[in-house]
């Protein structure tokens, strides 16, 4: 599924370049979207957002290209060294537009080497104050609390209606951040079955709310910090994106927070 912004709006977040040289594409129902800048335009590739073929120009009216090829001509104008440039359309691990194919089998050998990265980060020492790092879990926790009820929620519907899709869950919408949590814990292989299993990654969620319970923290350092952080991507990355476009837009948002959390954790 195509990644969706708002053109135009205030803010400036969400990679929005406030002039005509930034970049265009047009989303599943033909309105053109963007300015975007480049690094917006190649995070969401990365991330899966955009399809391989999406058509993109630079510049209203400029030349039309498929967003690889795009991002590949023109890296060096946005400063990537040219030993990087293949790495601008490396895919992330989770989001191969057909998991069985050697593309995804190339992913998941990815996902195994950002796991043992992961691990040896979390342990890592930081910069950061404590405040600091708080923020940065409040931030995750936050972003997960307006995701996973819609995750949720989507792949019930899909899997058993409209009608009967409420009266699967042992807690009734709707739900908060711990019953989300753990209603996806339970259901996620059975409503996603096309998806990677996540069972680590929601295990970490359930340390965080035990944390939260016995010490009033969800992490009480940074590496727990970093961990959560890790799980979160993964879980927003190995969502289904088969949404509604507007569940998607959510998504792809969320995901550019995480992100954004965890380059602050590497601090």
């Amino acid at each position: 599924q195509q990644h969706q912004q708002q053109q135009g709006g205030g803010g400036g977040g969400g990679g929005e370049q406030k002039n005509e040289e930034g970049y265009y594409y047009r989303d599943q129902s033909g309105r053109e979207k963007g300015p975007f800048d480049y690094a917006s335009m190649q995070s969401w590739f990365s991330a899966g957002y955009f399809k391989s073929d999406l058509k993109v120009c630079k510049g209203r009216g400029g030349k039309v290209r498929n967003i690889g090829q795009m991002l590949v001509q023109d890296a060096s104008l946005h400063g990537v060294p040219s030993h990087m440039v293949q790495n601008v359309i490396a895919p992330k691990f989770g989001l191969a537009e057909n998991p069985s194919t050697k593309y995804g089998n190339d992913l998941a050998r990815e996902g195994k080497k950002e796991e043992k990265y992961a691990a040896a980060n979390a342990n890592q020492p930081t910069s950061l104050s404590v405040e600091n790092v708080t923020e940065c879990v409040t931030r995750v926790i936050e972003t997960l609390t307006v995701i996973l009820p819609l995750v949720l929620e989507g792949g019930l519907r899909a899997e058993f209606g409209d009608e009967m899709w409420a009266d699967m869950t042992s807690t009734p919408p709707p739900w908060n951040f711990e019953q989300s949590v753990r209603e996806l814990k339970s259901h996620w292989n059975s409503i996603f079955s096309s998806s990677r299993g996540l069972k680590k990654e929601f295990e970490v969620l359930m340390d965080c709310l035990y944390r939260k319970r016995k010490e009033g923290m969800y992490c009480l350092h940074v590496g727990e910090a970093r961990t959560l952080t890790e799980a979160a991507m993964r879980i927003v990355e190995g969502c289904p994106k088969d949404f509604p476009d507007a569940v998607n837009t959510k998504l792809a948002h969320a995901w550019q927070a995480v992100e954004e959390v965890r380059d602050v954790l590497k601090r």
